[in-house]
Parts: C-alpha cells; structure tokens; sequence
C-alpha cells in the first residue's frame, strides 16, 4: 500500500491552495470586470481544486487513523461536525433572517423556493434539488441565496461511503487499494464525461459525477511521495500545476461543457501541487505558503459560505445592477464577515473550546440541524407568509403563476426517431372533431401562447395538438449546449416523425423564442452566459456559427416541411423585457423605489434584426405566413409592460396566460381559413367556454 507512513504536519501551502480555489469563486460570481469582459470567466473551477484538497486532507486523516488501528466513524463525523456546522449554520440563519425582508413570498415564490433550499441544504442534498430544478421555469440561480452549497451536499455525501470504503480497501486490498481506488476514479470520470454530453445538470451536480474528483486528491493521499524528487522536476511540475489552474480560470466560461473531461484541467493543476508539495519546495509552494495566500486561505471556507448570500441579498435589495463601488463594498463585507466568522465561530468549535465531549456536539448538531429543518418546512408550507406584504404586491405577484396550463397531454416516443426522446404532445382547441389538422410546435412560447391558440381554435371548431419542449427549438438539427439542456435535436426529429405518421395535420405554428436560439444570450439584465449552438455542419464555436446554424436549421426545417406538403405559419417573438417584470415591480413596491422598466419597439426590432432578416429571406421560397404578437403588445414607442395593474409578463420575457387570451385573435384568421377548407362548421363565437 503506498508507503509505509504518512505524514500529517501542518502545509501553509495548502492554505495558499485554498485561497487559489476561492477567490477566483469569489469574483466570478462578483461579476468583476474590465471594459465590459469578466477577469474570471472560469472562476468556478475553483469548487473542483476544493474537492480535491478535501479528497487528499481527508483521506490523509482516515489512512493514517486505519493504519494505527484508531479509525473510528464516530471520530471521523465529530471531525466533520466540528469542520462544517458551526459556519454552516451561522450563515443559514443569517440568511433566514435576510430571506424575511427581502425574498418575495407567493406559492413557488421566492420565500417558498428558499424554504425548500433551506431543508435541503440541512440535510446535504441541495445539489439533487438544484439538479431538479434545472426546468425552464425554475427559480433563477442568480437569486437564490443557497445555491452555492450544492458543493457542500456532494462533499458529505461522498463522505458518508468514502470512510467505510477507504477502511474496507484498506483492510482487504493491502497492497492495491490504489488500483482500486484509481478504478473507482475512472468509472465516476467516464461517467461524468458521458453526462456532460447527454444530461448536463446531472453532470455538474451529481455526486457520482463528481466522486472522481475527490478520489484524485485520495489517491494522493495513498500513493505519498516521501523521499524528495530531483528539484528540476518538481518545479516544472509545480509550475506545470499552476498553469493548468490559471488557464481554467481566465480561459474557461460558462458556456462550456463542465465538469467532464474539462474539468481534468484544473484537477490536476491542483493535484500535481498537492503532490510535489509532499516532499519538495518550490518556487510555488513559497509562494502559497505567503500570508498573501495562506491567510485568505484559513478564511477560505467561511468566505465561500458567506460571500454568495450577501452577493444575492444585495443585489435583490438593489434592484438594479451593482454599481463598481458597490461592487467593491460587497467584497470588504464579505471578507469580514468570513474573518469574523473563522475567528469566532470556527475556530473555537474546532480547538474543542466548545461543546467539548462528542455527546453533547453530536446532539447540538442534532437540534440545530431539526430546527433548521423545521423552519424550512414552516416557510415552504406557509407560502412564505404572503402576509408580511402590502395586498398590491400580492396582486402583482400573481402575475407569476399565471401561466399556460395545458391538460389532455401523453408522451409519446416515434419509432420513425429512432433514439428520439420522449415528447409531450397535447391536445387542443375543440373537443368534438376526430380530425387533427393543426400542429403548434416550439419551446416555452409555444407553450406560452397556447391558451390563446386553444380559445381561437375552439371558436372555429378545429382540432390541433402541442408538439413542445421547453428550451429547444423547433428546428431540425439544432444542438443548444447549455448546462440543463440536452436532446434538442433528438426532439425535434421526433416531432417531424410524428408530423410523418400524421398526413392529416396540414398547418404548422411554428413558435420560438428566436433570438435567444439565434443569438445564443438573453436580454438586458437576463443576459447569463454567452451559449453556443451547433448542427451536423459545425466545425468550431462561436457567436457567429451560433447565426449560420439558426439559418442553416430553419431553412433545414421548412424544406422538410414543405416535402411534407404542409402550410407553416411562424409567430415571431413576443417581446423580451430583459428584468423580471413581476419580482421588479413587487420589490419596488415594497422598498418605495420609484423605478421605471420599459422596452422601446426600437429596442425590440434591433434585438429582432438577424432573425427577422432570416425570416424575409425565407418567406416566398417556402409560403410562410407570420404572426406578429408584437405588433398588438407596442405601439409606436414602447411595448406594453402592465395591462391595467396586472403585469404583462409572468417572468423576464414569458406573457401571462391572462395576457396570451388576449391575443387569441391573432390565430382567427388561419383557423376560420382552416374550418372553411375542412368544411367544419363554425360554432357561435361564445363556443370557447
């Protein structure tokens, strides 16, 4: 097994690692800029360089408990008590109170997600949560003051087997536990890498998609290097070690493909420091193990606990975007607090100058944990106590749940789509004709519209069906590459099996929200990562490719259309107001900020411009006609925000159900033309009740 001791001893440079890996985290999720591009697009990585120091520190401790017969699970889970409560549950309760003020409350609101948050993270399983709620509809990330303990949860899950499993090698693998060990490595990294490619938010959230790289730091930790190596080579290693760390950060971003194989970079940067570190010093090892470094670094757990709460509080209080100056205050409150927070909180739990005795700690860990629980619980079942705000913010709350909820839906998988995934098909429009005639096919504004589609479709007597899936497009061979979302190409060669099998179905809608597929960002203040997009004919990434892949799949789309005989009519975007209409104005209200959200029709057809050039191009060659939602929610000047006192918008850029039956004449035109044709008789125009 390795060699035959370890050591133990105190390494500055590993504190110097830590603050390596958290303060890039730190003014990533700061949004720290220059001239408008971000100093450290791949901040993030720095979670991957913790598991693997904790992978090695923690295996470090266990291999040297088994080896002189003193492992104990109940020594092992006092340790990681004492390591992670106290903060933990510090920070929890901070946030709890600050939650009160500031989040919104409302059934799926802000109040009730954080309540739900809140017992997940009591019970380290908030990365499975947040791997649930990656649906288009989930709670932004950005305004979730827990998020970041997802990292958390996948530490103590994996320590709640690696102990056991380390003593069990240990005991019946005594000359290859590393073998096994590397084994399990490599299973949990194929894994990772094949997630990344077919289901990306369990890839970055997923604890066996993330084992590995806890067990490279272990198998640090079992194969140690004692006797020094030739110092050439240790330097070049360490050097070699921070080049891979410091490219991740500035060089990453995240719209790749993370973790998989791209997170081996950054893993191994760390792992080759931890390595040559044993037993050499380096010229980055002195470096590390400065004050400059190994001070942030003894702050780095209660700084990566406190800084993401405060970063989000502040930002909801705000409203608007931070300012530099605000920016830099939020880092100085954040960096005291984790000091005061070490100083006072850690450090005496872990010195045993409180709740010495394991009984005791274990059943205060107990208590505060059911409390924790218990308020979580009380949050999520009380709607977040919807009375702790004025009635108008309530009533502007609504706005948020009233959405599209479309009913007499089957999955359906076409055997023509060979590995297609499985699809939702909906029925709508009018209960009594046999005959389906019309498909509505596209992503969440498919979905959007179609109570305003189902109303008109009634009033002609015709019979149609939703053909969506939130985030894809409904365009052949496009691929968006976006943690979350995957088998949108798969989908879309479905619904054209199904539209195959279906010579009845004669009109299609196609429905989207364009600009975001073409242009591969949001809006405004909705604007998150750059994506990008492929298709079959993508050769390399760029924002660029991202339009030449829209028109290459929308052109794709109508000839297959077309071949298929059917009449297309595409319904433009509605428009995109960038803020999320409902929680603005309801916060606005609650802090007495008069703050005005408006979006020009100038604005609107500027973000239109590319989509609408694509769409011209194509209109006489394929016979489309289009609907133009815009044209009816703006009038010269601005685009409406609130229909009376009732939002708009359900979110950033989703009508309300309220506002989509509105519309619903917009589709009278090509519906009563379908009746007609069909010699459906119409029925009276109170029919759609």
């Amino acid at each position: 097994m390795g060699a035959a001791a370890l050591s133990t001893h105190y390494r500055p440079d590993i504190d110097g690692l830590r603050a390596v890996a958290v303060i890039p985290v730190v003014l990533f999720h700061s949004k720290i800029s220059l001239f408008g591009v971000g100093l450290f697009p791949g901040g993030f990585v720095g979670v991957d360089i913790f598991f693997v120091i904790s992978g090695y520190l923690i295996s470090n401790i266990l291999l040297h408990d088994i080896r002189r017969d003193q492992f104990s699970i109940l020594t092992f889970y006092e340790r990681r008590i004492r390591r992670i409560f106290p903060a933990l549950f510090a920070v929890l309760l901070f946030a709890a109170c600050a939650a009160f003020v500031i989040l919104l409350p409302g059934a799926l609101g802000e109040m009730d997600y954080f309540g739900t948050h809140l017992f997940g993270a009591t019970f380290f399983y908030s990365n499975y949560q947040f791997m649930s709620e990656t649906g288009y509809f989930a709670a932004a990330a950005e305004d979730n003051p827990l998020l970041h303990l997802w990292s958390l949860a996948v530490e103590e899950q994996f320590y709640i087997v690696f102990p056991v499993y380390l003593y069990l090698v240990s005991r019946f693998f005594r000359d290859r536990p590393g073998l096994v060990t590397m084994a399990v490595l490599l299973v949990s990294l194929v894994y990772s890498i094949y997630l990344v490619q077919n289901n990306p938010a369990a890839a970055f959230y997923s604890t066996p998609a993330r084992a590995w790289e806890l067990m490279l730091g272990a198998m640090i930790a079992i194969y140690p290097r004692k006797a020094p190596m030739d110092q050439r080579l240790a330097q070049l290693l360490t050097v070699a070690g921070s080049g891979f760390i410091i490219y991740s950060i500035l060089f990453y971003s995240e719209a790749m493909r993370f973790p998989g194989a791209a997170a081996l970079t950054p893993c191994v940067g760390a792992a080759l420091i931890l390595y040559t570190g044993q037993s050499n010093v380096t010229q980055v090892s002195r470096l590390l193990s400065t004050g400059a470094f190994r001070y942030p670094g003894l702050i780095s757990y209660s700084l990566y606990l406190w800084h993401w709460p405060v970063l989000v509080f502040y930002r909801l209080y705000a409203i608007t975007p931070l300012t530099h100056a605000e920016t830099a205050m939020l880092l100085a409150v954040m960096t005291a607090a984790a000091w005061a927070s070490w100083k006072f909180i850690e450090a005496p739990f872990r010195t045993r100058n409180v709740l010495a005795r394991q009984k005791p700690l274990f059943a205060a860990g107990a208590g505060v944990m059911l409390v924790s629980a218990a308020a979580g619980a009380i949050i999520g079942f009380n709607d977040g106590f919807p009375g702790r705000v004025p009635d108008q913010v309530n009533r502007i709350l609504a706005a948020k749940g009233d959405r599209a909820k479309i009913e007499r839906c089957e999955i359906v998988i076409p055997e023509e789509a060979g590995k297609a995934a499985p699809t939702k098909i909906c029925m709508i429009g009018a209960n009594n004709p046999d005959k389906v005639t019309f498909a509505v096919w596209g992503d969440s504004y498919a979905e959007m519209l179609t109570p305003g589609i189902d109303a008109a479709a009634k009033r002609a007597g015709v019979k149609g069906i939703l053909f969506n899936r939130n985030a894809c497009s409904p365009l052949l061979g496009h691929d968006r590459l976006v943690k979350g979302i995957a088998g949108c190409p798969d989908s879309a060669a479905a619904a054209i099996a199904y539209l195959t099998g279906h010579p009845e179905i004669s009109h299609i809608f196609l429905i989207s929200r364009w600009t975001w597929h073409a242009e591969g960002i949001g809006y405004k203040n909705d604007e998150g990562p750059q994506a990008f997009t492929r298709d079959p004919l993508t050769e390399s990434l760029s924002v660029e490719e991202n339009r030449r892949v829209f028109k290459r799949s929308f052109e794709r789309t109508l000839a297959q259309l077309q071949l298929l005989g059917r009449q297309v009519a595409v319904v433009t975007s509605t428009p995109e107001m960038g803020w999320n209409i409902p929680a603005i104005a309801a916060r606005a209200n609650i802090f007495s900020r008069d703050l005005e959200f408006r979006l020009s029709i100038k604005e609107y057809t500027d973000r239109q411009a590319f989509v609408t050039e694509v769409f011209n191009e194509n209109k006489e060659r394929y016979g489309l006609t289009f609907i133009r939602p815009h044209e009816e929610m703006c009038d010269a000047e601005y685009c409406a925000v609130f229909d009376g006192e009732k939002p708009v918008y359900s979110d950033d850029d989703h009508i309300t159900q309220t506002y989509a039956l509105k519309l619903s004449h917009l589709f009278d035109p090509i519906f009563q033309e379908m009746a007609h044709k069909h010699k459906q008789e119409l029925p009276p125009r109170d029919a759609h009740n």
